[in-house]
């Protein structure tokens, strides 16, 4: 295949093309999508509850309509969350019977297993100019942090806002002071997760780190240029190379005016992420200290 589109791309009059690497399916960037809309809408409509005494906390409710829409918005993102959260959880299950349980901890797997804990020790080595770069597989450990802790920190935030959502119902089976438990360990654990996707770990393991930057499309494309993905994941490459499956996630894309569009506007993206990320900083930063 990647012979054939070689030989096409140097005939004159023929389209450019490139071939591709399909890493994310239309279920896994719908899925990432609804992450993405619905936990920027918890966050502009839950911090500003949290620190309703701030300046910027009322301006902010001011502009979603006040304290009733910007309810109204946070229940219906949370709703949205609970639809992709139990999407995932079926899709692993699923995938998981439909293997009998071979490969969950293996080498494409999500799960966490000993070879993270050796890149991690080897990332660390590489930082300080000790040792080579590990090589990654079709997740790294900090992806699969990501994964788990989006799984782990939707339960404790959801279970902790339906809690607060249904008051009447919450007190029927537990004391009334579990309300105020819920209502701390809720907006805290809310607050972590912001600085985790916006600053610590999925923003800039994602977007700015130099083999990435400026931000990783693929989750939004679906596919990435196969020298890319060769090079970002060579033990995935090499395995597929292996058992023969290479083809099957390789596919031809045109090279048009488009495509070059699309990396200028991915450029203007990156500035508002880069923007956003920065003032997010600011405001964790402001939490901490005030």
């Amino acid at each position: 295949m990647a012979s054939t589109v070689a030989s096409a791309t140097e005939q004159p009059g023929k389209p450019r093309t490139r071939i591709e690497y399909v890493r994310f399916n239309v279920f896994h960037r719908w899925m990432h999508f609804l992450v993405f809309v619905s936990f920027t809408v918890l966050v502009f409509t839950g911090m500003p509850l949290k620190y309703k005494d701030s300046e910027w906390a009322q301006w902010i409710m001011d502009a979603t309509g006040g304290v009733t829409a910007a309810g109204v918005y946070h229940r219906i993102a949370a709703v949205i969350t609970l639809v992709y959260w139990t999407a995932e959880v079926v899709y692993v299950v699923v995938a998981v019977l439909r293997r009998r349980g071979r490969g969950i901890f293996g080498p494409g797997s999500i799960m966490f297993n000993g070879k993270d804990l050796r890149d991690i020790a080897g990332m660390f080595a590489w930082f300080f100019g000790k040792g080579a770069k590990p090589q990654f597989d079709r997740y790294t450990y900090w992806e699969k942090f990501d994964f788990l802790s989006l799984v782990i920190g939707t339960v404790i935030i959801g279970l902790t806002g339906f809690m607060m959502w249904f008051p009447v119902e919450t007190t029927k089976v537990a004391p009334g002071v579990i309300l105020n438990i819920a209502l701390v360990i809720h907006s805290n654990e809310a607050l972590l997760a912001m600085g985790v996707i916006f600053i610590f770990v999925h923003f800039f393991s994602a977007h700015v780190k130099p083999e990435s930057f400026p931000l990783d499309k693929v989750i939004f494309t679906g596919s990435l240029p196969v020298e890319h993905y060769k090079a970002e994941r060579p033990l995935e490459y090499a395995r597929r190379v292996r058992e023969g499956t290479l083809d099957e996630v390789l596919v031809e894309r045109r090279i048009t005016w488009r495509t070059y569009l699309a990396d200028a506007l991915w450029w203007g993206f990156t500035a508002v992420a880069g923007v956003s990320a920065a003032l997010m900083t600011a405001f964790i930063i402001w939490t901490v200290f005030d």
